[in-house]
């Protein structure tokens, strides 16, 4: 499986009104290529080759987006099946939903166990204590290599366009040289 896969059916399944027959491993394929599209990049960043990490990345972002619309133009197929009733050959997730959606439908009791699972988020928060210094967003006009500060952590190497998070006292060194402007971030 590869994008240019995905986007076929992506066509095919806008294209028509019935559901495309999708391989019984459609799903564990897909998670197989997000995997190795997500360990390329890793990869990449390991190496320092900052273009191919990018390619990896957008080359990511855009699996994720195609599968995305096509789970969703598929649930859509699913459920009009499943108000009519019609038994349909799909893969092992799709039958559970529409297995599901069927029963909903016919006021059945759902056989389904129901895990209560905490949702997952990855948040990133970075706690100051009164002796770190106040920290900004900026946005890189140049390449910087890696750099360090008074206390000799070190920050970088950054590349041009990059929006990072520094100290102070090297933000300020870095504005004066024209290396970098301060972004203000609103929430």
């Amino acid at each position: 499986m590869d994008i240019i896969k995905l986007r076929e059916l992506l066509e095919r399944e806008l294209a028509s009104a019935e559901l495309e027959p999708l391989d019984e491993e459609f799903y564990k394929e897909f998670d197989s290529l997000i995997k190795a599209l997500e360990f390329k990049a890793e990869s990449s960043r390991e190496r320092g080759e900052g273009v191919e990490e990018r390619l990896s990345l957008a080359e990511l972002k855009i699996a994720k987006e195609l599968i995305t619309e096509i789970v969703r133009v598929r649930l859509h197929k699913i459920v009009d099946l499943a108000v009519k009733g019609v038994p349909y050959s799909l893969p092992e997730d799709e039958r559970k939903i529409f297995s599901i959606l069927v029963s909903f439908i016919g006021r059945e009791p759902l056989n389904v166990p129901l895990e209560e699972r905490p949702i997952e988020r990855k948040v990133e928060v970075e706690i100051e204590d009164s002796k770190s210094p106040i920290r900004r967003a900026y946005l890189l006009e140049m390449d910087i290599p890696k750099v360090m500060d008074g206390n000799l952590n070190s920050y970088g190497p950054f590349k041009k366009g990059d929006l990072v998070v520094l100290p102070n006292d090297i933000a300020a060194i870095l504005l004066k040289r024209g290396a970098a402007r301060e972004i203000k971030i609103s929430m």
